[in-house]
């Protein structure tokens, strides 16, 4: 599952979250006063009695325990939550910002059985960095990234027999996070002190092409995240997508009747002209092992009439986007970030061991959006597969409007001119975006000759 160098990597993370920033103020107890002499030496502590502390008000430390399927949604999540959780934290926020050129977890391994050579994790050039003001887009190079009650935690099973106890799994994360994720290189704008702008990508290979607009010209065109395996839940996506589609009326035969139509893609809430439903926001569930794209079926379209100005037909689509033109995830106040490794799957429990509020504004588990899935009602986050495992929740990438007109479903290609009729529906929709330009340039997080952040 993991080489030395991953165990090292863990080392070093818990380290990190266990140093103390200058907003960590309080100072812990040193101990319950029961257990003072009056003199006021200390006195030791049977493992009983220090089975049963949890900490006091204004410490620092906080530890806790879960019990195996304690929580509710214990039912859901099956055999996943039947472990011991122990957790040790900091009642406090970490702030930092770091660059890592690349950072590669779990490669080979027995996951190689699962989803093929690679890496769990391999993503080119990540940086922790902070927000804007308005949280819609990275803040400046340096700014701080946030983490509200920074913890570890371990999974045990069998955690009451000596005999049979077993370690399954470590994870390393936060109560929530505020901050940016940024990743990769955009190789139609890249350059730097000393560096000359290259057409060739030098992590993946390929050639960017920059008059391109859909297809592996556009993917060659960035290094970021070439393999995946986590759980992004609630991500939303905010779009613009000004297109032009081949289309017939009825049935495309031979390509007679075939003429280009306006298309607009509309994503989310965003100012969009085209976009009469722009306050409504879209949520897309992402997870797997080792994954490389995300799929985005059922987005709503919007076809202009060539013959009557100003009528649109209301359509769907599926967007295919390649996770190395993603170079950013957006966390304002993202609850349960963390990352993790076991050696079987396990169903880690949210920070706050409740099911998630259904009245945050912009949230995938507010029922106003009609988006609300079966893991808002579990107090246990989705299973973490064997491996490494990255869990963030209600990240965002918003208001993407592509630079460049996109062209589908050209004559000639697997996904051809489509019939407007069918078009219109949800399922199977032909209509297919297939790794439009989207102009998502990544983050600048350097600091002096620093070129790669």
């Amino acid at each position: 599952m993991s080489t030395v160098s991953d165990f090292r990597l863990a080392a070093a993370m818990l380290l990190i979250l266990t140093g103390l920033d200058a907003q960590a103020a309080a100072v812990p107890h040193a101990k319950p006063a029961a257990f003072a002499t009056p003199g006021g030496e200390l006195q030791e502590m049977s493992d009983t009695a220090l089975r049963e502390e949890v900490a006091q008000a204004g410490s620092l430390i906080l530890l806790d325990r879960i019990g195996p399927n304690e929580l509710t949604g214990a039912a859901t999540a099956g055999t996943y939550a039947n472990f011991t959780f122990q957790r040790m934290g900091l009642d406090g926020k970490l702030d930092f910002n770091a660059n890592i050129s690349k950072l590669q977890l779990g490669c080979g391994g027995v996951n190689n059985l699962l989803a093929g050579p690679g890496c769990d994790l391999d993503i080119d050039y990540l940086g922790f960095m902070g927000l804007n003001a308005a949280k819609d887009r990275p803040g400046a190079a340096g700014s701080a990234f946030e983490m509200t009650r920074p913890f570890f935690e371990m999974a045990f099973k069998n955690e009451n027999n000596p005999a049979t106890r077993e370690f399954v799994g470590l994870r390393v994360g936060a109560q929530s996070i505020n901050g940016a994720l940024r990743m990769g290189r955009d190789y139609t704008g890249f350059g730097g002190p000393g560096v000359e702008p290259s057409l060739t990508n030098l992590e993946n290979g390929g050639t960017c092409n920059p008059s391109a607009t859909t297809g592996a010209g556009v993917v060659n065109c960035h290094s970021g995240i070439n393999s995946l395996s986590g759980y992004l839940s609630g991500i939303e996506l905010s779009a613009g997508i000004d297109a032009r589609a081949y289309v017939c009326l009825t049935v495309c035969l031979f390509n007679i009747g075939v003429f280009a139509a306006p298309l607009d893609a509309c994503l989310g809430r965003i100012n969009y002209g085209p976009c009469t439903d722009s306050d409504r926001p879209f949520f897309v569930d992402a997870g797997g092992t080792r994954i490389q794209t995300l799929d985005v079926a059922a987005a709503n379209l919007k076809i202009r009439s060539p013959f009557t100005l100003g009528l649109a037909l209301t359509g769907y689509g599926r967007l295919a986007l390649n996770l190395r033109q993603v170079h950013y995830l957006l966390a304002p106040d993202s609850p349960d970030f963390f990352l993790s490794f076991q050696r079987e799957p396990v169903s880690w429990p949210r920070y706050s061991k409740t099911p998630p509020p259904s009245n945050i504004a912009y949230d995938s588990c507010n029922p106003a959006y009609n988006q609300v899935a079966s893991r808002c009602s579990s107090a246990y986050l989705p299973a973490a597969n064997t491996g490494w495992w990255l869990s963030a929740a209600n990240t965002k990438v918003l208001n993407l409007t592509p630079p460049d007109v996109i062209t589908v479903n050209t004559p000639g290609t697997h996904y051809g001119p489509l019939s407007l009729l069918a078009a219109l529906g949800p399922n199977n929709s032909p209509i297919f975006i297939d790794n439009p330009k989207l102009g998502l340039v990544a983050a600048d997080n350097c600091h002096g000759s620093g070129i790669f952040c």
